[in-house]
């Protein structure tokens, strides 16, 4: 048995295409900056959790050009058109 504990790497990457990132800024966005729509307090075990939530909105922010943009909504429509066509087996019930 091994009794080194156990340890992560300080950080770790996430890949995510443009149209993901953008798609995940703005439900991001939703739930936290705007206090709009978050999922219920069920919905999460720990206080932490919420918080990565934040800390992965604000590392889009500062990536992201595209919600600052005058034709945001559009970028964003035809963001979340390509991921529907790549991810088609993911349908939400209408």
């Amino acid at each position: 048995m091994d009794d080194k504990p156990y340890e992560e790497p300080t950080e770790i990457s996430v890949s995510l295409t443009s149209p993901e990132a953008i798609v995940l800024f703005e439900l991001l966005s939703r739930w936290i900056a705007d206090d709009n729509a978050p999922p219920g307090t069920e919905s999460f075990h720990h206080p932490s959790e919420w918080a990565v939530f934040q800390g992965v909105l604000t590392s889009l922010e500062s990536q992201l050009v595209a919600p600052f943009r005058e034709d945001y909504k559009k970028i964003l429509s035809q963001a979340r058109e390509r991921i529907s066509l790549d991810y088609s087996r993911f349908r939400l019930e209408e």
